[in-house]
Formats: C-alpha cells, structure tokens, sequence
C-alpha cells in the first residue's frame, strides 16, 4: 500500500542524507525525491508521466532563459503536479513565489510541491481558483518525530484527485487554525480571558442586558475565567468517562448491534444527513483515511476510466448547465464517501475499519441482488441508515467482481441529476 512504500522509502533516503549534502540539486532529485515519487506510485521512468525540466506555455523568459519547472508529473498527458527541488542544504523559504508562478499559470495543476528531499511543502488554491495559497496546507518532514507521512500518501497517483485535495487541503488549514484561535482564546492557566471573548460572550443572546464598556469587560474577566474552568473539567471528565467506556468494551467486545430501520428515503436509495448518525459500528473518533479506503477508491476509479462512463457529463443545477463528471472522495467520520462532482451527489459509501467491513451503493437493494453476478459468492447485508444497498467485503479487491454495481450506481446519480434538470421548477426529483 502507499503508506507502507512511503514509509520504507523514507529510510533510504534519510540513509542517503550524508552522501548527498553538499552536492547540489541534482543529487537531491536524483537520490531523495525521485524515489519518493517513485514509492507514490508515479513512473519515474517515463518522460510522459514524471517529466524533468518541464518547458510549459507559460514559460518566460529570465537572463535570457526560459523558467522550466523542475519536476511535472502528468496524468492523461495533462499536469497536474508541480514539483520545485532545492538542494538539500538549502532552506525552503523564500522559494514559493517561483512555484506560485508555474502553478498559477497552469490551471490543470492541483497540488505544488516545495521540497529539498528531507522537507516537503505542499501547496493548493483553497482560496481563489488557479492562485496557489501563500502558505502551505502540510508540511511532511522526513527527520522529525511527526513525519507527517499519512496525508502525503493520499497523493499517491492510484489516489490522485484534484477535488479531494482541495477538500483535504481546507480541513487541514482550518482545523489548525481554529485550533489555534481556541486554543489561544480557552487556554487561561496563566491569564485572564481577552477583551475580544469577553466581549463575544456578553454580546450573546440574553446574556447581558448593559452596555458592554470596558469596566464591565474587567469586571467579568474572573468570572469568565471560573465559568470557563467549570466547563472544561466537565469535558474533561466526560472524555475519561468516554475513555474508560471504550477501554471496558474492548476487554469484553459485544455482538454488534442491529442496524436501525432506515427512513423511507435510504430504502429508496438515497440517505437523509440527520440519518447518517446512528450507525455505531462504524463511527470513528477521527477522521483517518486508511490504505483500504485509498485502495477502494483506486480501483473504483480504474472502473470508472474503463466503462462507457468516462467523458460522462452531469448536469449542474447551479451552472444550470451539463459539466464534465468528475469522480472524487470524501471521508468523514463515519464513512469514506466516492461521489461526482459534489459531495451530496454519493455513488458509493465504504467503511473498511468496522468489525463487518462493508460497501454501500446509491441503489435499493433489489436493484444491488439484480445486478450481482451469478455465483460471485457476495454477500449482501441489510439495508443501513448510510446505504440502502450494501455488500460485506475483505478486501478492495472484492470490488473487482461488483464492477456492474459501480456503474449502476454512477448512472444513477447522473440519471437523478437529468431528472432534477428535466422537472418543472420547484419539484423535487423522484429519490432513487
């Protein structure tokens, strides 16, 4: 799997460390990042796909030299990838505006990578389309504690997807810096609560009644800080609580629970948001993509490249137009999410770390036991809160034998997209 390969070739480069300082970016392509692209899945063999020196469009003049980019990786002969390599001995910053111009120019690429071997800097437009983001949305460095190596093995080609990085990118940027605010903003051990969430709370609704200057500011620091005090030894307690709870269920495992009868719509093919929380047995206190999920989502893709699908188009209600059909993925606590185009419009739901591993399909569940081929031996489980029609797997490659399935549910999420276009405005379309 990715990570796995990632993992085993960041030792031999972090052996080869010594051996190449001092001798330049060349030797830093050659020796750490090309064998990291490599462990990634890409052909580094083949000009057409891992190409050096990359002589794009956009290329300009500079003392008398066109600007090339170091590494392009290309999929289906289009750049998507951006690679600038520094030698090792050199520090990254400073150096993102060279990378800015190339991936600002090239509105096919998705991801920028800043590296010299040992630190990589990975780069996106969560912002403004085609405007590469001044700073970047994970930084993996190959000699710290934290190697940050899980969220670069989601780029590895068999996963590849400009959407999911976008959609990764943004929960990794804010997440940190919402943690950041509240952590700045909650963590009172030493200090008083600021002017600005003093202000906030007292400005909430039915509050406080007086005008907020800055003497009732002063006045409320303490009590704000006790009040926040209480609470956070109360969601402290509730955690240990919750630990203790998970720690007794994992010595003396139950049988899992009965999925809930689904509402009306997830028979129908088609599950409601406020549903798709019920489902215990495949709820996670995280969200971690694993090499499973990232296993399905490659063979998904390569059933998709090889049906009747590829080039499909689906109609966008807010361009009011067809567009290309895009496949893309999402996970989310309780389930790793394949779609097209947007979230909301799913084709197919996993959730590979459950004691009962299972694969969901936007079909009811006669139209999933008509389409399963005879004698493929699958096994097809209950309808869930998350998937009206679902099947029990081991491994992704089990998906190998529901390629039919996959199609189906593809068609059908462009099928209920043209019927969206084709009803008069203001009806609903037919749930699936």
């Amino acid at each position: 799997m990715a990570l796995e390969r990632v993992r085993k070739v960041t030792e031999q480069i972090l052996n080869r460390v010594v051996a190449v300082r001092g001798r330049g970016e060349e030797a830093t392509k050659q020796a750490l990042v090309l064998p990291m692209l490599d462990a990634l899945g890409y052909d580094i063999w083949s000009p057409d796909e891992v190409c050096p020196e990359y002589d794009a469009d956009f290329a300009i003049r500079k003392a008398g030299q066109k600007e090339k980019v170091d590494i392009a990786i290309l999929l289906e002969k289009t750049p998507r990838i951006y690679i600038e390599v520094k030698p090792i001995d050199e520090c990254l910053d400073g150096h993102e505006g060279q990378l800015a111009r190339y991936f600002n120019a090239t509105q096919t690429v998705a991801l920028g990578v800043l590296t010299n071997g040992i630190e990589w800097r990975f780069f996106t437009d969560t912002g403004d389309p085609n405007v590469m983001d001044s700073q970047p949305f994970h930084v993996a460095k190959l000699d710290a504690t934290d190697q940050g190596l899980d969220v670069m093995a989601r780029f590895a080609k068999g996963a590849f997807c400009a959407e999911a990085i976008r959609d990764s990118a943004t929960e990794l940027i804010y997440t940190a810096r919402i943690a950041a605010f509240l952590r700045a903003e909650l963590d009172l051990k030493d200090r008083d609560a600021s002017e600005y969430l003093i202000r906030w709370i007292l400005k909430s609704d039915r509050m406080y009644d007086g005008t907020v200057n800055l003497n009732v500011v002063d006045r409320f620091r303490p009590i704000t800080k006790a009040a926040l005090a209480r609470v956070l030894r109360e969601v402290v307690r509730r955690s240990i609580a919750a630990m203790d709870e998970e720690a007794a269920q994992a010595q003396n495992p139950q049988p899992p629970p009965q999925p809930c009868e689904p509402p009306p719509q997830a028979l129908a093919g088609s599950v409601s948001p406020a549903a798709a929380v019920t489902e215990a047995d495949s709820q996670r206190p995280d969200i971690v993509t694993t090499e499973k999920e990232l296993k399905v989502l490659e063979i998904v893709k390569g059933i998709w490249a090889n049906s009747v699908l590829a080039g499909a188009t689906i109609f966008d209600p807010s361009q009011r137009r067809d567009v290309p059909a895009t496949l893309s993925a999402k996970d989310t606590t309780g389930y790793f999410g394949i779609y097209l185009n947007k979230p909301a419009w799913w084709a197919i739901r996993v959730v590979a770390e459950a004691r009962r591993p299972w694969i969901g399909f936007c079909l009811s569940e006669a139209e999933l036991t008509a389409l399963l081929p005879p004698g493929a031996g699958v096994e097809v489980l209950a309808p869930s809160p998350w998937a009206a029609a679902r099947v029990a797997f081991t491994s992704p490659e089990d998906l190998a034998k529901l390629a039919p399935v996959v199609i189906a549910a593809f068609q059908r999420v462009i099928a209920d997209r043209k019927a969206g276009r084709d009803l008069p405005q203001g009806v609903p379309p037919a749930q699936a």
